[in-house]
């Protein structure tokens, strides 16, 4: 089994990149962290079928709040209904390929859209964004540094 995660990035990713977690840019993330023994390339395939059948996104970044086990990480709600449906697409997508969740509870109906804080900044309050992006985050790469790293992306139409 291998482990990973879909995002939506505030600003495009490369295939390649790496990130320490607490270095990541910015981003959604609309698919938690799961394992499965499907390949890169059908992961890959599917999340392209999904960004395909969805359009760009645009929302207003909401209030903040603190997420994580210890209620100490503090993150920016962004709550949107295209959010929410590309969730959804990504679960149905995902579960013929037997992805199981790290954390359930914050999948389907737990799902709480975010951006959580990372070394590389905060999302401000009312700020308007406009999200075009979907990347597969391998959670556990080959050789190299040993950070997450973007395996592919797809573009929201």
């Amino acid at each position: 089994m291998h482990r990973f995660a879909v995002v939506l990035p505030l600003a495009p990713m490369e295939v390649g990149e790496r990130y320490a977690v607490r270095n990541w840019p910015l981003h959604i993330t609309v698919a938690p962290v799961f394992s499965t023994d499907a390949t890169t390339p059908m992961l890959a395939s599917r999340m392209s079928e999904v960004a395909s059948a969805h359009a760009v996104i645009d929302v207003v970044v909401g209030g903040n709040e603190l997420f994580g086990p210890r209620h100490d990480t503090p993150a920016a709600l962004v709550d949107s209904p295209a959010i929410r449906l590309l969730h959804d697409a990504l679960l149905d997508a995902l579960a013929p390929l037997g992805a199981s969740f790290d954390s359930p509870h914050y999948a389907g109906e737990g799902f709480r859209p975010h951006i959580t804080t990372t070394t590389r900044g905060a999302a401000e309050e009312s700020v308007r964004l406009r999200l075009t992006q979907l990347a597969l985050v391998d959670m556990e790469p080959g050789p190299g540094p040993g950070r997450p790293q973007v395996v592919a992306v797809a573009p929201l139409l």
